[in-house]
């Protein structure tokens, strides 16, 4: 097993799930090809250009939550832009509520991605300042600044009831 693991770099069952997967993928060509092979070239040639070229380079700088919408948007397009399709004749519903449910979705997905950068950039900003003003910060008196005012101090090297008074400049 270790002597696997060691050649192919990974677990066994991921060598295992990938020959499944090429076997799945070459079943569904070999039923597909013969009868269509135009098509068949033409969607493949369609589908290396379209994500290696152009959805790539756009998903590998784009925040997820704009991927979210996007694919979201690449699923439920005729739907959203209100396209004829077999879908209201099929369920009899309207097509009417997929634009502003796709909206809110977008909305809600952005509220949380500004959140979440929000939190972030706060932590970063904190883990930036440096120690020592952290400390002054955390014992100076209440309802003075930071800096500016008398500050308490504690040291180490004294008691633990000796507490000294110092004026920041």
């Amino acid at each position: 097993m270790r002597r696997i693991t060691r050649w192919y770099g990974a677990n066994p069952l991921h060598l295992l799930a990938l020959l499944a997967c090429f076997g799945l993928a070459g079943y569904a060509a070999a039923q597909l090809v013969p009868s269509r092979p135009v098509a068949v070239a033409v969607w493949f040639i369609g589908a290396v250009i379209g994500h290696d070229l152009v959805l790539m380079p756009l998903y590998s700088i784009a925040d997820r939550s704009v991927l979210a919408a996007a694919l979201l948007l690449l699923i439920w397009f005729p739907l959203i832009l209100r396209l004829t399709t077999r879908y209201q004749q099929s369920t009899t519903l309207s097509p009417d509520p997929f634009l502003w449910h796709w909206l809110a979705v977008t909305g809600a997905l952005f509220l949380m991605s500004a959140a979440a950068y929000a939190l972030r950039l706060r932590a970063a900003h904190r883990a930036a300042l440096p120690e020592k003003r952290r400390r002054r910060r955390r014992r100076s008196l209440p309802g003075l600044p930071p800096s500016g005012g008398v500050t308490l101090f504690s040291h180490d090297f004294l008691e633990s009831a000796d507490v000294i008074l110092v004026a920041d400049s």
